[in-house]
């Protein structure tokens, strides 16, 4: 039990000054880290995966939630082969229908939590197989659109 102890003091002292908010999002991070990761854990492991050389049939993120730096949640609403996307849920009076925000999170960078826009997205994929389509959709869809029919953003479609 002492060593137990221990070993905690010694882990929050590396959180020592940040704000619990942000410990909770590099939590998260190590959640889905110790998810890919194979037992017994290695340093080697951990580099491979942060530098995203993991397996890209895994899922992008296993755990489907994430809490922002401003201490709003995010909602999963979708996925493909290759992107999640969550909705972030406001909190009091900002929370309308109308003004919704996106996040996504890839395959070739799982454990990046980044605002939906095209520059972000288009950033994320760059010199990937999904680029030609994702800049295709782009030049003639906006970024949030969605399909009448289904309520489904049609980025999910790629």
């Amino acid at each position: 039990m002492k060593q137990e102890q221990q070993l905690l003091y010694k882990v929050m002292q590396n959180f020592e000054g940040m704000q619990k908010i942000e410990v909770f999002d590099v939590l998260h991070k190590i959640e889905i880290l110790l998810f890919q990761t194979k037992s017994p854990i290695t340093r080697e492991g951990i580099a491979r995966i942060i530098n995203s050389e993991i397996d890209r049939n895994k899922d992008v993120d296993p755990l489907q939630f994430t809490i922002l730096p401003n201490g709003n949640f995010c909602e999963f609403v979708g996925s493909n082969t290759w992107i999640h996307i969550y909705k972030e849920q406001k909190r009091g009076l900002l929370n309308y229908g109308l003004l919704e925000t996106y996040y996504f999170k890839t395959k070739y960078a799982p454990l990046e939590l980044s605002k939906l826009t095209k520059r972000n997205l288009l950033e994320y994929i760059q010199d990937t197989p999904e680029e030609h389509k994702v800049k295709q959709f782009l030049q003639s869809h906006r970024i949030s659109k969605k399909d009448m029919m289904t309520n489904k953003l049609l980025l999910l479609s790629l």
